[in-house]
């Protein structure tokens, strides 16, 4: 049975048609979020990209939206969206409908986590019977997990992004203090996201006095292609990412591993290596001799969320989240 799957970030939404297999994707479709006043306006424009089919996809529609979904209405994080479940459930003349959080449906594209084209940046060995994080910086920093169960991979669906910022060294703590000028409290999302990396470059070119301004994507190209004030920053990134991480598995027992999604650190893969991600993980102590054995694989599937939302509708956990008509 065919459905309509989407993954709604603060920045793009994407569309696809998907088959109930979660491998076969079809009449995928990107917009941009800006373009649209809402939700169901865009959901309308891929219909009508659909053609002369478009009724036979609307028995059933998944969408995994960036920010908190369990109340009635939806507001997304970083987009203009809101929409209430009922009321798009009738506005667009579905049967079923099913919420989730965007990496929840991330989560549940890793359920094999060597497959899919994932790439190995850590190497170690998975403890299959527990938990995989799965963590990524994009518009935002998400963040989920799965928990092995007999009936099926129960996904965590938290706010993870938004825990407090924890500095590690002078530079992270005179960057705390910096954006504490500009927010009373201060996440890790703040520093492990697209804004975050402007925000770590404000910091620096501040420090330094240079020029301000330049965009996540500016100072992305700029790190991979000479040294500089730019891959300062993507450096500086990668290793907090590392600390977020280490706090993430510690707290969840995910002994399985981790896998790093988002739209940031593929675009800043050739810096892995000689970045500080890898000690971060690696070196914390006490628990060293449980970091140590932890695999962190770094996804590169532009489509991880529309297979996740795919696999979402078939999840016994997630079922009795189903609206129905």
């Amino acid at each position: 049975m065919s459905s309509i799957v989407s993954d709604v970030g603060g920045t793009n939404a994407r569309f696809a048609v998907a088959a109930g297999s979660g491998t076969n994707l079809s009449n995928i479709w990107t917009a941009k979020c800006a373009d649209f006043p809402t939700i169901e306006t865009a959901v309308e424009a891929y219909r009508e990209t659909l053609g002369s089919v478009k009724s036979t996809y609307l028995d059933a529609m998944v969408i995994a939206v960036a920010g908190p979904v369990n109340s009635e209405t939806v507001d997304v994080t970083n987009n203009h969206w809101m929409f209430n479940k009922h009321d798009l459930l009738t506005s667009l003349s579905l049967r079923r409908l099913l919420v989730i959080n965007d990496f929840t449906a991330q989560a549940l594209a890793q359920t094999d986590p060597r497959g899919n084209g994932n790439v190995e940046i850590l190497p170690g060995e998975s403890d299959e019977n527990a938990p995989l994080l799965v963590i990524g910086p994009g518009t935002g920093l998400g963040v989920s997990a799965l928990i092995p169960s007999a009936n099926g991979p129960i996904p965590i669906e938290g706010e993870g992004g938004h825990i407090s910022f924890s500095p590690c060294n002078d530079d992270e703590r005179a960057l705390d203090a910096f954006m504490r000028r500009h927010s009373a409290r201060v996440s890790a999302e703040h520093f492990v996201s697209g804004s975050g990396l402007e925000n770590i470059h404000h910091f620096l070119a501040d420090r330094t006095g240079q020029p301000v301004g330049m965009t996540a994507r500016e100072i992305g190209e700029k790190a991979i292609k000479e040294d500089g004030l730019c891959r300062d920053a993507a450096m500086m990134l990668l290793g907090i990412l590392g600390t977020v991480i280490t706090d993430n598995v510690l707290t969840l027992g995910c002994w399985r591993g981790v896998v790093i999604s988002g739209g940031i650190v593929p675009k800043l893969a050739p810096l892995i290596a000689k970045s500080p991600l890898a000690e971060r993980i690696r070196k914390t102590g006490l628990t060293e001799h449980l970091m140590e054995m932890i695999p962190v694989w770094l996804s590169v599937d532009p489509y991880a969320g529309l297979r996740g939302a795919e696999v979402a509708l078939g999840n016994a956990h997630l079922a009795p989240r189903v609206v129905d008509a």
